[in-house]
């Protein structure tokens, strides 16, 4: 047994690095990927991204908005 049975600061900085850098969950990157994609044919046949349908139709809904305060704030009055 050892007389320490401790690590050190830097072998537990370590570990957590090499355990989080497998995890894929914890990628920012992949997770904003996965849920910005279309969940039921995330690839298209090209081997692009699909879109999520509601992140496409609420981005739409988002310009008409803003489209519709500008028109109505700046442009209505003639």
């Amino acid at each position: 047994m050892a007389a320490n049975p401790f690590i050190s600061v830097t072998e537990a900085r370590e570990k957590l690095r090499s355990m989080y850098r497998s995890d894929g969950e914890i990628n920012l990157e992949t997770v904003l990927h996965r849920v910005g994609s279309d969940p039921i044919k995330p690839v298209s046949e090209t081997g692009r991204m699909r879109p999520s349908t509601t992140l496409v139709v609420g981005g739409i809904v988002l310009l008409l908005l803003i489209a519709s305060f500008a028109y109505f704030s700046f442009g209505g009055r003639a």
